[in-house]
This record gives structure tokens, sequence and C-alpha cells, in this order.
């Protein structure tokens, strides 16, 4: 039986259960150690997840005392690039949460450690492993739509909530609050399906909730190597949230609705001229199953099993550049 893969996980916050979780049911995966500034919340972490480890205030001493083959980096977007660096030149495989950093060149910057220091890296793109993405995509491969003409993303989410973490209310920090953060996943899932490098794009922030500096919403506007269009809107204002794509095709439109909100379930539906209306399409994954899936891709990637990594950092670079460009325009 092959040796457990040993992993430290650096971060405590919000996206460690759900990461951390799916972590630790990889059968490969062994998880030795959390590390967080607060040791109370890592030690919460551990006891929610499940995982009998040692519990670290310091990243740095925790991957100089553990022996570890890899880590798993959920920290703030800040603070990406350097924790990556200092981990890939010790030789660890990584997994990082989006967005990969704060700006393209700081992406650049990890791109070439990795090439250094001959490691495995890939990244959490958690939207495109959703069961209904997963739906569409399987859709897609089984009927005859012709070429996709265009894509429309648009997200609706009360952003501004109690528990937002303060690191993600400050521009500096966070690279741009909802720009970078949702920012990221909105484009990763639009080219998921598109399969195309943007070649033109065009973007408008709009910072308009009151006591903050951050942008609060975004409209992102794009076109495809082949030509496809795609629009991309979020607004993080009260109100039901709201978390759905669509795809056109020549023979019918592809109706992804991830967050139900009373105009649609939560689901995939199909339609076409000759029926008139959408009908909703089966969705076999298990909804609440999409960290597994992410991170049993990312495993296998990590273990050696694959030589593709699920997500590049040049695909997530490519991501953070798009959201860059935006900030340029502004």
């Amino acid at each position: 039986m092959p040796k457990p893969i040993r992993f430290a996980m650096m971060g405590a916050g919000f996206i460690a259960r759900p990461n951390g979780a799916a972590l630790i049911a990889q059968p490969e995966v062994r998880l030795v150690a959390i590390s967080n500034r607060t040791v109370s919340k890592a030690e919460k972490v551990a006891a929610d997840i499940g995982a009998d480890c040692k519990i670290y205030q310091d990243w740095l001493e925790m991957i100089e005392n553990e022996s570890l083959d890899a880590v798993l980096i959920n920290l703030p977007h800040y603070m990406h690039r350097d924790v990556f660096i200092t981990c890939a030149k010790k030789g660890l495989n990584i997994i990082i949460e989006k967005a990969l950093a704060n700006t393209y060149q700081e992406c650049l910057d990890m791109i070439q450690a990795a090439q250094e220091n001959k490691i495995r890296a890939t990244v959490c793109h958690t939207q495109r492993y959703h069961a209904v993405f997963q739906a569409a995509k399987s859709f897609i491969e089984t009927h005859d739509l012709g070429p996709l003409r265009a894509v429309s993303d648009h997200i609706h989410t009360h952003y501004f909530w109690d528990g937002r973490s303060s690191w993600q209310l400050s521009n500096e920090q966070s690279g741009g609050g909802i720009a970078l953060n949702y920012g990221v996943h909105q484009l990763d899932r639009v080219h998921f399906f598109l399969n195309q490098r943007t070649v033109q794009f065009s973007a408008k922030y709009l910072t308009a909730k009151e006591g903050y500096v951050i942008p609060s919403s975004y409209t992102m506007m794009g076109v495809g190597e082949k030509g496809t269009p795609y629009t991309i809107n979020c607004t993080g204002y009260t109100g039901p949230h709201t978390d759905e794509l669509r795809l056109v095709f020549d023979q019918g439109i592809l109706h992804c609705c991830v967050k139900g909100s009373g105009l649609y379930e939560s689901g995939l539906y199909f339609g076409d001229t000759k029926s008139g209306q959408y009908i909703a399409q089966p969705v076999s994954l298990a909804a609440d199953h999409n960290y597994y899936r992410q991170f049993a891709a990312a495993v296998q990637y990590i273990a050696g099993q694959s030589e593709i990594p699920p997500v590049s950092l040049e695909w997530a670079a490519e991501m953070v550049q798009l959201v860059e460009l935006g900030f340029r325009e502004q």
C-alpha cells in the first residue's frame, strides 16, 4: 500500500472547513497539522472536520517542524505569493485556494517558483465542480447543439454580510473585494464552457456601498479567440441570492441554475424553439460534493496519478489578469 501524502493546512477561515473536510476524505491523504494565527480557530476547524492533527500558530514553524509532502493554502490573498514561494523552495507540492494572488505579476512569480523547484501545484476553482455545471458539460458532450454563440453569467449575493472577513473588505489585502473574490469564480466557470482564451475584454467596477471603498458590483464583457462573446454580472447588495449561467447554442439554450431563488429551482434546464420552454434535465451528481470532486482531482495530480493539473497555475493567473485589466480601465 503506498505511503499517505502528508499534508499541512494553512488558514482556518470559512473556506478551511469545506476544503479541509474534502482533503481528508481522500484516502491518499494524511493531514498532520493545521496553522492559524488564532490557535483556537484552528483547533475548532480540526474538531469540526474530524482531523486528529497538530495545531500551530505560525505556518512557517509548521513547515519547518513537520515532515511534509504537500500543503493546502487557505490564507488571505495578500499572503499567497510569499507563502507559496517559501513552500515551493522547500520542495512541497501545493494546493492553493483561489484567487491565485492579488496581481498578475505575483502569479507569474509563483509560476516561476513552481517551475524552478519542480513542484506540482494546482488551484481551487470550485465552481466548475458543481453538480449543475458537471451535468451541463455532460449534456453538451452528448447532444448536437451546434456552435456556442454566447455566454451570460449572473450572481447576486449579499456580499457585505456581518461575517465577512475584514481582509476581504480591504482593497489592498483582497486585491479588489468582490471583483477579484467573485470575479475569478465567474471567469473560471465561463471559460470552463467557452474553451477559448479571451482576446477582447472590458469591465466596469462600481463602488457604491456606503462606508466601503472596495467594489460592490461589476460587469465584465469579453470575446473568446473563436469570436464567442460573454457577459458577466455580479451585484453585492441585499436581495434574494441569484446564481445562474446561460449558454446559447445554435440549437438551443442551456440554463444552469446553481441557487434556487423562486424563479427557478436549482438545476439544469434546456430550451429550444420547438419546445418553446425550458425543460429540467437530469443532474446525477450529489449537489453537496463539489469540494470532494475538486480535491479528488487535485490529490490525484499531487500524487502523480495524473500529469495534467485540474486547474493549472497558468489558467488561474489568466483569470487574475483579466480582473486586473478591468481595474486598469477604471
